[in-house]
């Protein structure tokens, strides 16, 4: 990946947030979704071409592949791998980065949050997934906005904002560990987060489960159904990391009776009018791509 430029930033100086999402070179027609919405909103959306499975070697395959609760596909490999490049932009941004997949629709409020500055948070989930989450405590407001803290999430990676102290922490994790971008981005005790609300941000799929016309399909290539792998969840290892998952989920549920609320995160609707726009669009800028 290139290295971009970071101008310093005087204390106490607030700086709107910089937006690149994930694409990859043969999905124009999502392309061409993105750079709409952009206009749409007054964005400046950042491309990064993304790491397609092809891409993925058979030594990066097979090192990274088995790290998780089951052997992940190319795919999500190869998606772990793009969200990654955008952690290492993020690491030296000061403002920190959103980052979006291209099947994410957005929300009008977006561009606000955007202009507010960095929220006090390693990671702020954008999304609106359609799964409940664990929140704990009370919600904060950032310049009208309502950040709820997220003791575990696991949903959805279409969408979110990455301090550079989050970036780096991310940039750890990943030297040792993978799974789907989803997952390895919301491990629990991994990173300080939050949920925006209401949510900012929606995928194509979900909002049409609303009952809302996406303007896009609904099945991203970047997020190709995932074949079955016969046999691979029974391998002691990979049921060993499952069991300790659930495990870890026992003291939450036992937690909902004192300071643990079990929720689905909250959404407007009404804040995605006008987002299927006219999709005809020249060329965003693109960041280089990275390969592990």
């Amino acid at each position: 990946m290139r290295e971009i430029p970071v101008e310093r930033q005087r204390a106490g100086e607030r700086r709107s947030i910089p937006v690149a999402y994930i694409n990859l070179d043969r999905a124009g027609e999502r392309r061409a979704f993105m750079e709409a919405q952009g206009r749409r909103l007054g964005l400046d959306l950042e491309r990064l071409p993304a790491v397609s499975a092809a891409d993925v070697s058979d030594a990066q395959y097979e090192t990274l592949s088995t790290r998780w609760e089951r052997r992940l596909t190319r795919i999500e490999l190869a998606l772990l791998l793009s969200h990654r490049a955008l952690w290492i932009r993020a690491r030296d941004e000061p403002s920190g980065l959103v980052i979006l997949e291209d099947d994410a629709v957005l929300s009008n409020r977006l561009p606000a949050f955007l202009e507010a500055g960095a929220p006090p948070y390693d990671l702020v989930n954008l999304e609106y997934f359609g799964r409940a989450k664990f929140f704990r405590g009370a919600s904060a407001n950032h310049d009208g906005f309502r950040l709820s803290p997220v003791v575990r999430d696991k949903s959805g990676s279409a969408a979110y904002f990455v301090s550079p102290d989050g970036a780096r922490k991310l940039l750890r994790a990943v030297e040792a560990h993978a799974a789907p971008s989803d997952a390895f981005l919301f491990r629990s005790g991994r990173v300080r987060m939050a949920q925006a609300e209401p949510a900012l941000a929606v995928q194509a799929h979900v909002l049409a489960g609303l009952g809302v016309e996406p303007g896009i399909a609904t099945v991203t290539q970047i997020h190709e159904p995932r074949p079955r792998m016969a046999g691979e969840r029974l391998k002691p290892a990979y049921f060993g990391r499952r069991l300790a998952t659930q495990l870890g989920l026992l003291p939450l549920h036992l937690r909902r009776a004192l300071d643990v609320t079990f929720r689905k995160p909250a959404i407007d609707v009404a804040d995605f009018d006008g987002a299927v726009a006219d999709q005809v669009a020249p060329p965003a800028s693109s960041i280089a791509k990275s390969r592990a």
